[in-house]
């Protein structure tokens, strides 16, 4: 029903866009961009707050992204920049959040964002998130940390996410929590590592 939901207000979209599942029309190593949005003060209005713009598709269904080191990160208000380090990104199509993986030097750290679902622009090759304040952040060998919860509080106080989403927003906190303790998916060391030779070009073992 939320997934639904939010691709219904997902912003301009034609008839054949819709959540993510198999997207034939990109090939493994092909470029997609990532784009988050956030609501805007006005009801029906929409404001860009990050993108991607030159990301790698490793895989469809449950998406892989790689950013190679030096790929552009573009903000909302145009400033560009970019990080010395490559980065994984696992998106789900049934998941309100996604988890970038950071591999850097001293080891690899995460940044998990509390977001929508993603859905698929396909004239636009975009893969697009809502994003809802909400971050978990993980330095190397460090714990995980909630971060950005006043300017969650005051999106909701502000109507710029409903109680709905403020509602699939902490539970997706609690089941990334619930991952990290675990070790499960991107969290297991295993899984960055098998995913970097992916994203290097060599193949897995």
């Amino acid at each position: 029903m939320m997934r639904r939901s939010w691709a219904e207000y997902a912003g301009p979209r034609g008839a054949k866009d819709g959540v993510v599942g198999d997207v034939p029309e990109v090939a493994p190593y092909g470029r997609v961009c990532l784009e988050s949005v956030k609501r805007g003060d006005s009801p029906g209005t929409w404001k860009a707050h990050r993108r991607w713009p030159e990301a790698q598709w490793l895989q469809g269904r449950s998406p892989v992204l790689w950013f190679a080191p030096g790929t552009p990160v573009v903000e909302g208000n145009g400033r560009r920049w970019s990080s010395p380090y490559p980065v994984i990104c696992w998106l789900w199509e049934d998941k309100w959040f996604h988890v970038m993986a950071l591999c850097r030097e001293d080891g690899t750290g995460y940044y998990c964002n509390i977001a929508s679902p993603p859905v698929w622009l396909p004239e636009r090759k975009t893969l697009r998130v809502m994003d809802l304040e909400l971050d978990v952040r993980i330095e190397p060998r460090g714990r995980p940390k909630v971060v950005d919860r006043d300017e969650f509080e005051m999106a909701v106080r502000r109507g710029r996410i409903t109680r709905i989403e403020a509602a699939a927003a902490e539970r997706a906190v609690e089941e990334l929590l619930g991952w990290i303790k675990d070790r499960t998916g991107p969290f297991d060391p295993g899984e960055v590592i098998r995913w970097r030779r992916v994203g290097e070009g060599q193949v897995p073992e």
